[in-house]
């Protein structure tokens, strides 16, 4: 099974200058791409590779694959391929695509199910975008709300986690 995970704002914002636009203010969706992403297969452009933090980088208990044109880029942790079509063979796990926006445009037309977090706020400065196109493709399986006032929340938006899968 092909999964997107993605956090978009309003507009589709995914991206500013290299980090997401809220930056690390919406805990609960790290905690939920943790626990989405644990013990599986995570593929990934290089640029996503070099925003994460260092002490991050590889994203523990998960394959790590990094896709890059360059065949001489290699990094310590990850395997590194120069397709979609090889991290996919590759993988050893359920697959999950967590970005960028030139590798989830790849992955959209054999992506089974889009995992999103849809953040209640539209970041002008955003320079990347995400390419999901709303159209008869994808049917909302699922939507749970969170908001950022909730008792025990860290979180400084709202945010939805949505389930999309591809109609059949």
């Amino acid at each position: 099974m092909i999964n997107i995970v993605v956090a978009y704002d309003r507009i589709g914002a995914i991206g500013k200058d290299g980090d997401l636009p809220w930056q690390r203010e919406l805990p609960g969706d790290l905690a939920h791409f943790k626990q989405l992403t644990l013990g599986h297969t995570v593929v990934m452009g290089r640029t996503t590779w070099e925003t994460l933090p260092s002490r991050l980088r590889p994203l523990p208990e998960r394959q790590n694959i990094v896709l890059s044109h360059n065949p001489h880029f290699h990094v310590e942790g990850a395997l590194c391929v120069q397709s979609l079509a090889q991290a996919i063979k590759a993988a050893d796990s359920e697959v999950f695509v967590i970005g960028g926006a030139r590798v989830y445009e790849a992955a959209l037309p054999i992506t089974d199910r889009i995992y999103a977090t849809e953040v209640h706020e539209v970041f002008q400065s955003a320079d990347t975008f995400f390419p999901f196109v709303e159209d008869d493709t994808w049917v909302e399986r699922s939507r749970e709300s969170h908001q950022h006032d909730d008792p025990g929340s860290k979180d400084r938006y709202d945010y939805d986690f949505v389930i999309y899968d591809r109609r059949n």
